[in-house]
């Protein structure tokens, strides 16, 4: 399994050509612009609550995905102290892109299996992700 899991995401990086597989920007980046799409005007507390690294880590994150156009920083109006990040639309769209082609990836290889084959396979999936406490 430590042999063919990074086999496995190698092949599929392999035929995506978007942001992510060209290296413009990281998974973490992609995990970061993830969790602002989904909870827009996230706090940077949030954040780096939400990836489990440090502020400082989640600070230097968001300011490589700032430099390149695919977030931005607002203030709080409630309380100044507090920065919130929204997506941009490059963002929005990059994000997609990725989602998109990895889906495409993910059919083609799955429609050679069997159905039974794919069954096994995203019950064995979900019992891992339940054995590991993951929501």
């Amino acid at each position: 399994m430590i042999e063919l899991l990074p086999q496995l995401m190698r092949g599929v990086a392999r035929q995506e050509s978007n942001a992510l597989s060209k290296g413009t920007i990281t998974l973490p980046q992609l995990w970061a612009m993830e969790c602002v799409s989904r909870r827009e005007g996230c706090s940077m507390h949030e954040l780096a609550e939400t990836l489990n690294i440090s502020r400082p880590a989640a600070t230097g994150l968001v300011d490589r995905l700032i430099v390149h156009g695919l977030a931005r920083r607002t203030d709080d109006p409630q309380d100044r102290r507090v920065v919130r990040l929204t997506i941009t639309p490059k963002g929005r769209r990059t994000v997609r892109n990725i989602w998109t082609q990895k889906r495409q990836v993910i059919a083609r290889v799955f429609g050679r299996l069997t159905a039974q084959d794919r069954a096994d396979y995203l019950r064995i999936l979900e019992r891992v992700v339940e054995t590991l406490g993951m929501p």
